[in-house]
């Protein structure tokens, strides 16, 4: 092929004419340079490429699908130079339509260069093939490195998407918290509203009493001051009968007693709610899981008021080491979303066995239950069915996360129209 390797040294200034007229006509100036100093690298490197694969073979190149995308001198130079015009900002539509001018504008030199039929169409066979090649691996390249460049920069995105998310959860989850020590007030409130308002009434009660004991003593000391005649002992009788001390004398005893017990049971919540509300107990240390059940249900008091019967099968469990706080989150957001699922009257049962070496705790209820196909995207973040509302969709996914801190498992089981259960297991663990 001197022939043609003759045609393209001698040739280098006219190719590099015809390409700047065509750019010119073509607009594709708007992506590349204007002058002939700027595309003179281009053309000669072009020219270079042909002229090395020629040397090396004779013959016309050949396009399989074995060869394209070889990594060879025929197509390098192609690859390069699409490289640096999509870096650049080109599409690749201009820079194929860059390679269609020059393919063209060396094969007009071929066709202006006085060959014998044969030769001409071997020359012109060459070039063809020489383009086919730059134009194949070209796009290929492009489309590759397109394509990592895309990846990643998705990948970037993912990472910073999922950096907001766990952001947004964090935030989410503290605002779960919060509102979770609002049902803690509200819970607090109802629980020791009852025991204060009896406490109360006793206490009117026994000054009312007290003061009916003063008046009778007043009299008493009275008629035995007078030295106690008959009419006045009867008097007294008839006064002891009228004030009822007969009755209020043990009924002081009894109210006594249950002011006592109304006061231990204010104090028996307040002390369950130290686990809970207290900032300073924020770790992992041994606990009754069961401890942590009752807390959670005192807090979910007033979800479950009035519409649901909750029953409790807390079975005789070893301590286990745990963060009590967020257990007690746990299992708040697995009643809350119980008593949630049942929308006029139900059931809850709560159960709690050590099995084969791990702490079982199941929630159950007789609620409207989850559709199968809901059943894989309850534990995602932000899904909830319920319309409107202040759920925020994070209670089991919250519940499922200090699930996984604590190194156990949560699953669910559920019926449309029946219930649901979800039974968690943690391990049992002594030692940090």
């Amino acid at each position: 092929m001197t022939t043609l390797i003759e045609l393209v040294v001698r040739g280098e200034e006219r190719i590099l004419a015809a390409f700047l007229s065509h750019a010119e006509a073509n607009g594709y100036f708007r992506f590349a340079p204007h002058d002939a100093e700027g595309w003179r690298p281009t053309v000669r490197g072009l020219s270079g490429s042909l002229i090395q694969s020629l040397r090396h073979s004779p013959s016309p190149a050949q396009l399989t699908a074995e060869d394209v995308g070889r990594d060879d001198g025929l197509s390098a130079f192609g690859v390069v130079e699409a490289r640096k015009h999509r870096l650049a900002g080109m599409p690749l539509g201009i820079f194929l339509g860059i390679l269609k001018v020059l393919r063209g504008s060396y094969l007009d030199l071929v066709r202006s260069g006085g060959l014998p039929p044969e030769e001409e169409d071997r020359c012109r066979l060459c070039v063809e093939r020489f383009f086919d090649r730059n134009e194949v691996a070209s796009c290929v390249a492009w489309t590759m490195e397109s394509g990592f460049e895309r990846a990643e920069e998705l990948v970037r995105k993912n990472n910073e998407a999922t950096t907001e998310l766990h952001r947004n959860q964090g935030e989410r989850v503290r605002q779960q918290e919060m509102d979770s020590i609002g049902q803690l007030a509200a819970g607090v409130t109802h629980e020791i509203s009852n025991p204060i308002g009896f406490i109360h009434s006793n206490l009117i009660a026994l000054g009312k009493h007290l003061a009916r004991l003063t008046e009778f003593l007043a009299a008493q000391s009275e008629c035995i001051s007078a030295g106690a005649p008959a009419s006045m002992a009867e008097a007294l009788r008839q006064k002891r009968a009228q004030l009822k001390l007969d009755y209020i004398l043990p009924d002081v005893d009894d109210l006594i007693r249950e002011s006592l017990e109304g006061m231990d049971r204010v104090r028996s919540i307040v002390t369950d709610l130290k686990g809970f509300s207290h900032p300073g107990e924020g770790g992992f240390r041994l606990e009754d899981i069961n401890d942590c059940i009752r807390r959670a249900i005192l807090l979910a008091g007033n979800e479950m008021k009035g519409r649901v019967t909750l029953r409790r099968e807390l079975g005789e469990i070893p301590p286990t080491r745990c963060n009590p706080r967020q257990i007690d989150l746990l299992f708040l957001n697995l009643l809350v979303n119980a008593a949630d699922a049942i929308e006029h009257r139900g059931t809850i049962t709560v159960r709690s066995m050590a099995e084969d070496g791990s702490l079982c705790v199941s929630v159950a209820d007789t609620g409207h239950g989850i559709p199968g196909e809901n059943l894989d995207r309850i534990f995602d973040p932000f899904f909830t069915t319920r319309e409107g509302g202040d759920r925020t969709g994070l209670g089991l996914s919250i519940a499922c996360d200090i699930v996984n801190r604590h190194k156990g498992s949560i699953t669910v089981r559920s019926s449309p129209g029946k219930g649901s259960t979800f039974t968690v297991r943690l391990p049992i663990t002594r030692e940090a």
